[in-house]
């Protein structure tokens, strides 16, 4: 809501811990789309398209 969100899109075969660890460290929140396999361009849509329903939820 007026906030400014970075999504970063993992590679097919996931993140290493040690990317997961800096993403963190970085600032990021974790999060996932559970055992689904998307292309990339599919998972940013999903994304985005996750962010304007939890956006949404809260009003």
């Amino acid at each position: 809501t007026g906030k400014d969100v970075t999504i970063l899109i993992g590679p097919e075969g996931d993140f290493t811990p040690e990317e997961v660890e800096m993403s963190v460290k970085a600032g990021f929140t974790p999060a996932t789309f559970g055992n689904t396999r998307l292309r990339t361009e599919t998972a940013a849509l999903y994304a985005v398209s996750a962010i304007h329903v939890i956006n949404d939820l809260k009003k």
